[in-house]
């Protein structure tokens, strides 16, 4: 295996290590925004906390991350955390409901930043070995 792959590999998980243990710190602060969006979607009947949900968003991107950083099953991991970031995603930085233009342009330039890392996710998630 090259350098680059292990140093692509490294830097690709660190982001879900990092924001894994971030929803598992805070996950009430993480749980605000899916609030809102069961809410403004009609999804509130879920049966589910949206703090859980956080919890184990947080928790896969913890194990997909670490996996993915150490190399280990890397295609399994890629595809579990490219799962876990469009929904991530699409309630974090949902630009097309901002009230004004900083934060439709932030959510925009962090939704954009999530779709570049699923695009490295889906070439990891699809290599051959």
């Amino acid at each position: 295996m090259s350098v680059i792959t292990v140093l692509g590999r490294a830097l690709l998980g660190g982001i879900f290590v990092h924001g894994g243990l971030n929803q598992l710190k805070s996950p009430g602060a993480v749980a605000k925004p899916l609030d809102a969006a069961r809410d403004r979607y009609g999804l509130a009947y879920l049966p589910v906390e949206s703090e859980d949900l956080v919890t184990f968003n947080g928790a896969a991107m913890v194990a997909g991350g670490t996996a993915m950083a150490l190399g280990i099953l890397p295609r399994v991991a890629a595809t579990g955390l490219a799962l876990s970031l469009v929904p991530t995603t699409l309630v974090g930085h949902p630009f097309w409901d901002a009230d004004n233009d900083a934060d439709r342009r932030r959510h925009q330039t962090s939704f954009w930043s999530n779709m570049s890392v699923l695009g490295g996710l889906l070439i990891e998630a699809s290599r051959k070995r």
